[in-house]
């Protein structure tokens, strides 16, 4: 809670005092209090980081990225402001610029909007992992066609790494497809549902003219015996009804340079 809010419920500041000494009333920052006792859990230290900087503030930049669920925690709190209040244990951020527009509310927390939070970050953000953030916002549903056509038109390089609308789920989706585009493969769909028999089934590209499906293999859900088995039997039954399948890795696609192009213009016939 606020000095003024407690002010406006009609406590005095000699009421406000006497709960101080109690520890009632826990002080965070200057004029924010938890009551009781100082919750540890991130979101709380951030509401009482925005509360200390203003009604007009919101959690922003790293802060705002971990309340969309594209980044982990930082240590220190993130706030954008309109005005240029510094607070301890704050990393404040002033924004002349800073509307309603750019404010939601999540988890009950004013925080940037999606399309806000990755504009203020893009400048920090290498292109890997900028088209990471932006995809992982897409794919949980924080950025939806709208807010997406709008952070294309905002951000003159993100509609140049992403205005094609290619939605990937992985940093192996990303590394394939910038594989591709920087050995002049035509670009395959991606996360593409097709029916193999009687079954549908989604493949993680899709050249459909070639009826070539390319997985992209990790050693990670790829390493046990079942899912060898799995696979297996997936191509076989893909085979049977017209699609080959080929398969690659990241270590392929990081290492395999001009060959590995080579052998897939060669299985395309082009």
């Amino acid at each position: 809670m606020t000095r003024v809010q407690l002010l406006a419920a009609g406590g005095g500041p000699g009421w406000i005092d006497s709960q101080i000494r109690q520890a009632l009333l826990i002080p965070v920052h200057a004029g924010v209090y938890a009551v009781g006792h100082v919750p540890g859990h991130a979101h709380c230290r951030t509401m009482a980081a925005v509360l200390a900087c203003g009604e007009a503030a919101a959690a922003g930049h790293w802060s705002g990225a971990a309340l969309w669920d594209a980044a982990d925690w930082p240590l220190i709190p993130e706030v954008l402001a309109p005005g240029s209040r510094r607070r301890p244990g704050i990393r404040t951020h002033r924004s002349r610029t800073l509307t309603q527009h750019d404010v939601r509310r999540r988890h009950g927390i004013p925080v940037t909007s999606p399309v806000r939070t990755v504009l203020d970050l893009q400048p920090q953000l290498p292109d890997t992992q900028l088209i990471r953030m932006v995809n992982d916002l897409r794919v949980a549903g924080h950025l939806r066609a709208t807010a997406f056509a709008e952070l294309c038109e905002r951000s003159t390089r993100i509609a140049r790494l992403l205005g094609d609308g290619g939605l990937t789920r992985s940093a192996l989706e990303d590394l394939f497809r910038s594989y591709v585009a920087r050995h002049d493969l035509p670009m395959p769909e991606l996360n593409v549902r097709i029916r193999i028999g009687n079954r549908w089934r989604e493949v993680d590209a899709l050249d459909r003219g070639a009826r070539l499906i390319i997985e992209l293999d990790s050693w990670r859900h790829h390493a046990d015996r079942g899912s060898f088995e799995r696979d297996r039997a997936k191509d076989a039954t893909a085979l049977a009804a017209g699609y080959r399948t080929l398969r690659t890795t990241h270590r392929r696609l990081a290492e395999g340079g001009a060959q590995e192009a080579a052998t897939i213009r060669t299985i395309l016939g082009i």
